[in-house]
């Protein structure tokens, strides 16, 4: 759960008038009652993208991407229906049944891919709230010797005060800072399942790993990390990506779908893959029951490989095993 007033650009006002439009004359239905209903000098076009892209209408429909296209022909709606009301005419948008209302014909497209789904939640939200990206990322990231960051304190402490250690994140931030003698630093702010984590990156490690600091950038850090009266000090002895790490290290990938109409895109893809170590299982959720497969023969899961699945169509997830 997530209050709708910390949302970036929802005000507290429209969500107000929106739950108590749901209060007096019971839940929305559809998004085209939803806009028949709003009132459209209160809910603005930037507010309803952000709604949309934090998840807020997925009890109306699942597809984010459809719904963020087209919020202005529904604020387009909303502001006719608003209109009718004001001067108390009955038209195509009015009536007294809301379910002789015609149904907003929604942009004719595919959801976002998971890993845009949950970067687009990010920038409207703040954090990741459904899921995390790191979580397709499974085993890997134990057989990489990669805690989660609300541990590292107690993993130093054991170690006596200092240690260097693994550490796995989404860059969300990043501060350059130049030091008297002339060489730059960067304080960098890592994401994983449990929150956020603050490294130094000196100037030596800086030269070489200035792309991987970009925000949205999943990276592998090795970090010298010790217990300070203040806090803990993590310093970067070496950045990479994280594909890059987990690609010799994945025992194989596990693939989420909605239905089987994928399969005859994965079975192409994995046709061009090099044999390997990885299995690869399919997973189907069939009438509430999941039911795996397991291919017979292994096969060496790049990284691309693994972002190329994701990215089709009716895939819900993928993750290494």
């Amino acid at each position: 759960r997530y209050a709708l007033t910390a949302i970036k650009n929802v005000g507290e006002g429209a969500m107000e008038a929106l739950i108590k439009e749901r209060t007096e004359n019971g839940p929305y239905k559809s998004i085209s009652e939803f806009a028949s209903r709003i009132d459209g000098s209160v809910v603005n076009k930037r507010l309803m993208e952000n709604l949309v892209r934090a998840g807020g209408f997925d009890c109306l429909t699942q597809n984010r991407a459809q719904l963020f296209e087209s919020v202005e022909k529904i604020m387009r709606h909303a502001n006719a229906a608003a209109a009718e009301r004001s001067s108390d005419q009955v038209s195509l948008f009015g009536g007294p049944s809301a379910e002789s209302e015609p149904d907003i014909a929604l942009a004719d497209r595919l959801d976002w891919p998971a890993m845009e789904r949950l970067k687009e939640e990010f920038d409207a939200i703040g954090f990741y709230l459904s899921a995390h990206p790191l979580d397709a990322y499974g085993a890997s990231l134990e057989r990489l010797g990669v805690g989660r960051s609300d541990q590292i304190v107690a993993t130093v402490k054991a170690k006596g005060n200092s240690a260097r250690i693994n550490i796995a994140g989404i860059v969300v931030g990043s501060r350059i800072r130049t030091s008297s003698r002339g060489n730059r630093y960067a304080f960098v702010q890592l994401t994983d399942q449990a929150g956020v984590t603050e490294v130094t990156v000196f100037s030596e490690v800086l030269a070489v790993s200035r792309e991987l600091l970009e925000a949205g950038q999943s990276v592998l850090v090795k970090a010298d990390a010790k217990i300070e009266d203040e806090g803990i000090r993590l310093t970067v002895s070496r950045i990479e990506a994280l594909d890059k790490s987990v690609s010799g290290t994945a025992a194989g990938l596990k693939i989420y779908l909605r239905d089987k109409d994928p399969i005859p895109h994965i079975c192409e893809m994995i046709s061009k893959e090099k044999p390997g170590r990885g299995k690869i299982k399919l997973v189907v959720d069939t009438d509430n029951e999941e039911v795996e497969l397991a291919l017979g023969k292994t096969y060496s899961i790049s990284p691309n490989f693994r972002a190329a699945i994701k990215s089709l169509p009716g895939i819900v997830d993928a993750r290494d095993i």
